[in-house]
């Protein structure tokens, strides 16, 4: 497989490594690699933390991990030059199958958010309107620029 990177080396674990054995991976090799705590220049810190966060990616999903096995055996038995390209259509194939659109879907944390967002909406529009009739303000006034 020469010139086609393969994630398992990038993050030095075997093919069989558990997702734990990734993720420890992957911590150890971005807490070397990130540009703020690496001696190396920034743009070779930064392609090299790429790298490794593309393995990790990639790796820790199990559909694009059997993906990327079956193309790595598919490699070893013929080499071919066009495989990282057809890796990375098949990552953004299956990364889409979960986007709504071109977004992500919400988070549990995001939809009660929007969901304390609203409530706290119409609870001000309520009390503006309780506000309003207690202190003998018109709920429907005519602005005054279109009294002349």
């Amino acid at each position: 497989m020469k010139g086609e990177i393969n994630y398992y080396k990038i993050l030095g674990v075997n093919e069989n490594a558990s997702n734990h054995e990734l993720r420890k991976a992957f911590c150890k090799r971005s807490i070397e690699l990130h540009p703020d705590t690496t001696s190396l220049e920034l743009e070779e810190a930064k392609n090299k933390f790429q790298k490794v966060l593309e393995a990790y990616e990639n790796l820790n999903n199990s559909n694009l991990r059997k993906l990327y096995d079956e193309k790595l055996r598919v490699n070893s038995k013929k080499p071919n030059k066009k495989n990282l390209k057809v890796l990375n259509t098949l990552v953004r194939d299956a990364n889409n199958q979960k986007l709504v659109g071109n977004r992500r879907p919400f988070s549990n944390g995001e939809m009660f958010s929007l969901f304390l967002l609203i409530i706290i909406i119409f609870i001000s529009l309520f009390l503006a309107i309780v506000i309003a009739s207690f202190t003998g303000k018109e709920l429907e006034s005519i602005p005054t620029w279109l009294l002349s």
